[in-house]
């Protein structure tokens, strides 16, 4: 058995949950955690109080992610809200005066109420407010010609802005994570990934932003997975599920650990003229029988003067009575077969 090894971090991607369109993506991720968590309580009875069964609820599943750089759609998420671009902010600029006067390049806005002003911070430090018209201000401290910062309220159309309304209503998405997949058995060392689909996640809208003078501030995603219909089942058997997590290997084939097939029915009859497909299963060393690409199998019929089937669709046409013995087998692995009678009548 190889071994294996889940390596470092996931990448991340985040779809919207009802258009399927992709809002951001994680590459630089220091954290991708995910924690499921499972409820029970004992049913007991009897003298003593026996313990008679454990009942099983309340599972949940939260996940964290942490992402190096900073990201706003992160936070725009987290939070319900969308990215906007244009936004009014607060900038600078450097002035020289003209007999204390000033004009800045850009165009001031009112911050509240409708008079222009700004702050001028002189040479010495100190901070005077000052009011424009239009882009032109006048200052009443300071040289009449000094060099000064100009601080105003502005629109800057390629700013992008998150707001967080009072009222949070955080936003569900589909998660998917992606890690890599390791082994020391492998001379490429890593051997694949494996994918972690969250269907239907609602973001908590808490995070933090830790800005110290000697680090670097991770923007943080937070959310807890929702029950979702597994949309793979038949109608009357849907199961809600949290997440699916997939095991994909660069260089495997769905035949390696199989070691039987079986055919659904095993013997079976028809009367002609009718045609059928064989249902075939794959049952590898571990884990639950499955259905093989038909088209990776061979399927052949000893008689075919009773009946014939097609050699990778598993279509058996009957031709008269009698009997054949219908085969299958792995076309790239001939050790693994199975057969079934056909009876025609």
């Amino acid at each position: 058995m190889t071994k294996k090894f889940l390596t470092s971090v996931a990448d991340v991607y985040g779809y919207d949950d009802s258009t399927g369109a992709l809002l951001f993506v994680g590459k630089t991720l220091l954290d991708s955690s995910i924690e499921t968590s499972l409820g029970n309580s004992d049913v007991r009875g009897g003298r003593g109080n026996q313990l008679q069964y454990v009942y099983y609820h309340t599972a949940e599943m939260n996940i964290t992610i942490s992402d190096a750089q900073w990201n706003l759609e992160f936070l725009a998420v987290g939070v319900g809200a969308d990215v906007v671009t244009g936004n009014n902010i607060f900038t600078e600029e450097t002035i020289t005066l003209v007999a204390n006067s000033g004009t800045v390049a850009g165009t001031p806005l009112a911050v509240t109420g409708s008079t222009l002003y700004g702050w001028v911070t002189h040479l010495d430090g100190h901070v005077e407010k000052v009011t424009f018209s239009t882009k032109t201000f006048t200052c009443s401290d300071g040289g009449a010609t000094d060099t000064v910062c100009v601080r105003y309220y502005a629109l800057d159309s390629a700013s992008r802005s998150v707001t967080i309304s009072s009222n949070i209503i955080p936003s569900q998405v589909h998660l998917v994570l992606e890690a890599q997949l390791n082994s020391s058995d492998d001379v490429a060392n890593k051997i694949g990934v494996v994918q972690i689909d969250v269907p239907k996640a609602t973001l908590t809208g808490a995070f933090s932003i830790s800005m110290t003078p000697d680090g670097v501030a991770s923007t943080p995603l937070a959310a807890r997975a929702l029950s979702s219909i597994d949309l793979q089942t038949a109608a009357c058997v849907n199961v809600p599920v949290l997440a699916k997590i997939t095991e994909i290997l660069d260089s495997a084939n769905w035949y390696d650990n199989v070691i039987a097939l079986a055919i659904q029915g095993g013997d079976f009859a028809l009367t002609h003229p009718t045609t059928s497909t064989m249902s075939v299963w794959a049952i590898p060393s571990s884990g639950a029988s499955f259905k093989p690409p038909v088209a990776d199998l061979d399927f052949t019929s000893g008689t075919v003067g009773t009946a014939t089937v097609g050699l990778h669709t598993g279509l058996v046409t009957t031709v008269a009575a009698g009997t054949t013995l219908l085969t299958v087998v792995i076309s790239s692995k001939t050790s693994v077969e199975a057969s079934a009678t056909l009876t025609v009548s």
